[in-house]
């Protein structure tokens, strides 16, 4: 394993390119090989597995979760566009915020999409409950088992006392979490090159698990931050801190990333 001492901290540069692109030249590293990424102060950043997963396994995922079909009408900053009002049937705006109809549109052209699998935590208008693509093909879900406790493996194995603090909280809601994982939930991005984003309803302290699918070249993910990227093939795993401000470059060809995670607020779910 090779140990990456990060000597630098561009926290105050990173924050401005929140919304924008990444760009080749906002990594000075490109990793490719099992490393563990070390902060300055000595936290770690990022573990990546290069090779970790079984050919079978992955493929067999690639097949179903290519099938998702939502357009992210939520997600603006991680489109990289304004966050626009919604309008009402009758022209007026509405209060929910979104991605302007004009973006979506073009997304859809370029095959963007995605889908969530596993369970969602309470909103305004809706207690924890599981996610419609789970109930509609659960199979996404369980004939994908064998690789979602890999991942659970491998995240315990490299990184104990974050696996400890993220079991302690999806433990308290033992009906909202996959099997016997730390993860309650996968986000499945298709052709999604997103801008530089955090992700907001993610469980805070402790990592999310990032695999890459498909037949496609570049889509490295840029931590600004740290001017790090990781270069993710079907069959590594990025294990990263999803506060850490990240985005994809550019790739070519039809590109899936899989992101186990769990949720803010899913130990409420178990009161």
């Amino acid at each position: 394993m090779h140990i990456l001492r990060l000597e630098h901290d561009w926290k105050r540069e990173a924050a401005r390119l929140r919304g924008q692109f990444a760009d080749p030249s906002h990594a000075t590293h490109t990793i490719d090989q099992d490393t563990v990424g070390i902060a300055p102060d000595g936290r770690i950043i990022a573990v990546f597995l290069k090779q970790v997963i079984a050919p079978d396994l992955y493929s067999r995922a690639y097949k179903r979760w290519k099938t998702v079909n939502e357009l992210p009408d939520k997600r603006a900053t991680a489109v990289g566009s304004p966050s626009l009002r919604r309008l009402r049937k009758d022209g007026s705006p509405g209060e929910r915020k979104g991605v302007p109809k004009r973006v979506l549109e073009v997304l859809k052209k370029q095959g963007v999409r995605y889908g969530m699998l596993g369970y969602l935590d309470a909103s305004p208008d809706k207690s924890c409950h599981k996610t419609p693509l789970t109930k509609n093909h659960p199979k996404m879900l369980d004939r994908n088992k064998t690789l979602i406790e890999l991942a659970d493996k491998l995240y315990r194995q490299y990184l104990r006392k974050t696996y400890a603090i993220q079991r302690a909280e999806v433990e308290k809601a033992p009906y909202f979490r996959l099997w016997l994982t730390v993860f309650s939930t996968i986000y499945i991005a298709k052709n999604f090159r997103t801008a530089y984003h955090m992700d907001h309803g993610n469980l805070r302290g402790v990592m999310t698990a990032l695999l890459a699918l498909g037949n496609f070249t570049g889509g490295e993910l840029v931590l600004p931050r740290w001017r790090i990227a990781f270069a993710l093939k079907p069959g590594d795993l990025l294990f990263f801190d999803p506060q850490q401000l990240h985005g994809n470059l550019s790739f070519e060809g039809e590109r899936l990333s899989a992101a186990f995670y769990c949720e803010r607020r899913i130990a409420e779910c178990g009161k």
